[in-house]
């Protein structure tokens, strides 16, 4: 699709899909005909997507391909999949090759300005071969028939792979198809076709950038983009929702590593009512925004750097990520360490290390780059009086301040309230634009809320008792506690426990930036322990002795060994006494001060 739509053809958009996918008729197909193309194949229906109509003739669909290389990516030479082409063609052989597909194409003639713009920071950053397909006679047609169209473009695809491997003796494993909506699933054909010629000729990688759903939410891999199609097949969803019934993002699992950026089903910045929009501007951006957002995540990622790289992590679901169980990218069964539950997502990212489909998730902003911060903030409460067992319910916020500046207020739980059980601890997420670089988390301001209560008798009165606050940095991959700096009544360390009313806010530090400004607030640093002592171990006596003569030095050795520790324990407690003792003489010599 391209970047920029006439409104009032994307207000139809959705009903347009949905009118097409559900009502249309298929002359073609109802003959249950077959089509033959030359060197691309035969084309029949498929059992179980009957109503895929078949693709239309490569003369009325008119696929191009443009080949871009250093030294200037902004030209463009035009190759088609002939020896003669591909010989006489810029393409350089040593390098690998990104090959860019579009998807649907309903109000323009032109290729996506996206892919233009993709092709050149791919070889600006990476130096490699980018062929871009431009196949827009078969995708600017009703949506119904560039379904079907896109089983002929991957086999246009697939035969170009193959003329580079003859000319140049190219290995297929240096080619990834990069793949938009209808283009993912071009992508997919292009790699089923490789394989149905020589099994041995599976190209590398293919990426699905949000494929489409509609006309393709088969259980079958032979009608969709599947992890069959490539070595490694990696999935970015962004528009999984539904709007008027159909939606534009195919929710299925369907790679080898499938990302689901803010859950795969809507994005941020993508559903804000402006207020001086119009009903049709409104409806664009719900429609187009999520869906199109893909192609531009994977953009910002090429130029990813390593103080924010995309980091994704492996979780079961979305809402376990964003409870904050996931941020760990170090299996507890990873002895020797290793991130093998995390994944860069786009440009640069690689194979998960287990055999089974991986399922990553992250949050991004709702502006380039995208790309966010992620923390895990663990509160652990403490009973204190008034305490009970099932708890009371609150709305947590927290503002996290680092040595270069402070996030904004984040309303733990999305703002809902949930039950805060005194003893226990509660874990949340909360994320922060790259851009807004705030330095290494030293203070945490926390402050609480109790919910509107109608009925007196049945409103809870309980405060919240905060121990401590645990906060993981998962770029950084590194944990810090937070603790309150209060001082008890008698100064001699910091309050156990600490209560905090409703709408009061409460500055933790962190425990060791407490350590090294106020060392006379840590309990530890008031009391003076003894060192352990020493594990002594006695000779180990020739078994050539006698049994006599060996119980005999056995039972000097222990001797000599226990009048060793005694006389060392003994040494030890009278430096400990004499210490005490200054201790308390410069003490109150102060006082006397």
């Amino acid at each position: 699709m391209a970047d920029y739509w006439i409104p009032g053809q994307i207000f139809l958009w959705k009903l347009l899909l949905l009118v097409q996918t559900t009502f249309a008729t298929h002359s073609r197909i109802e003959s249950h005909g077959v089509v033959c193309y030359g060197v691309y194949g035969c084309f029949r229906p498929f059992h179980t997507a009957i109503n895929m109509p078949l693709p239309f003739s490569p003369e009325r669909i008119n696929t191009k391909f443009f080949l871009h290389t250093l030294p200037d990516s902004t030209i463009q030479q035009p190759i088609n999949d002939t020896r003669a082409a591909v010989a006489n063609s810029n393409f350089d052989h040593t390098k690998k090759t990104k090959i860019l597909v579009h998807g649907f194409a309903p109000t323009t003639t032109d290729v996506a300005k996206w892919v233009t713009k993709m092709t050149q920071t791919i070889v600006a950053k990476d130096g490699v071969n980018v062929i871009v397909v431009d196949w827009v006679g078969g995708a600017a047609v009703a949506y119904d028939q560039a379904v079907g169209n896109t089983r002929l473009v991957g086999a246009q695809i697939a035969n170009l792979i193959r003329t580079m491997m003859a000319v140049h003796n190219y290995d297929p494993k240096n080619v990834h198809i990069i793949g938009f909506s209808l283009g993912a699933h071009v992508a997919g054909f292009a790699g089923k076709e490789l394989i149905r010629h020589d099994p041995d000729h599976k190209i590398g990688r293919i990426t699905g950038l949000d494929p489409a759903n509609p006309g393709f939410n088969f259980d079958s891999p032979d009608v969709r983009l599947d992890k069959i199609d490539a070595h490694f097949v990696d999935v970015i969803h962004t528009d999984m929702k539904t709007l008027l019934v159909v939606a534009s993002g195919l929710n299925r699992n369907i790679g080898h590593a499938d990302y689901y950026p803010n859950g795969g089903a809507s994005q941020p910045g993508c559903s804000t009512w402006n207020s001086d929009s119009s009903l049709v501007s409104a409806v664009t951006d719900m429609t187009v925004c999520d869906h199109i957002r893909a192609p531009k995540l994977f953009m910002e990622t090429i130029n990813a750097t390593d103080e924010c790289d995309f980091a994704a992590y492996r979780c079961p679901s979305y809402q376990q990520f964003k409870e904050g169980r996931c941020v760990r990218c170090r299996s507890r069964k990873t002895k020797k360490g290793g991130k093998n539950r995390c994944n860069k997502m786009g440009y640069w990212a690689e194979p998960p290390t287990v055999k089974k489909q991986v399922k990553y998730y992250l949050d991004t902003s709702d502006a380039a780059p995208y790309c966010a911060k992620h923390y895990q903030v663990m509160l652990h409460w403490r009973k204190g009086p008034g305490s009970t067992k099932a708890g009371f319910r609150g709305s947590i916020y927290v503002t996290l301040h680092g040595d270069k500046g402070s996030t904004k207020e984040f309303a733990l739980n999305d703002g809902v309230t949930f039950n805060i059980v005194p003893g226990k601890a509660s874990r949340f997420l909360v994320s922060h634009s790259c851009s807004e670089d705030i330095g290494h988390v030293d203070r945490v301001t926390f402050r609480w809320e109790r919910p509107t209560c109608w009925t007196y008798f049945f409103c809870s009165t309980e405060n919240v008792y905060l121990k401590r606050v645990k906060i993981i940095d998962a770029m950084a991959q590194k944990r810090h506690i937070f603790l309150p700096l209060e001082m008890d009544k008698n100064g001699d360390g910091r309050k156990d426990i600490i209560e905090i009313q409703p709408g009061a806010t409460q500055e933790l530090f962190r425990k060791s930036y407490i350590r090294s400004r106020h060392p006379e607030s840590m309990n530890s640093q008031a009391k003076t322990k003894a060192p352990r002592l020493p594990t002594v171990v006695p000779p180990v006596i020739s078994p050539g002795h006698k049994n006599n003569a060996h119980s005999a030095n056995k039972g000097r050795l222990l001797s000599k060994v226990a009048d060793h520790r005694r006389q060392h324990m003994k040494e030890e407690k009278d430096n400990i006494n004499n210490d005490n003792q200054i201790q308390s003489e410069l003490l109150n010599n102060s006082h006397d001060t």
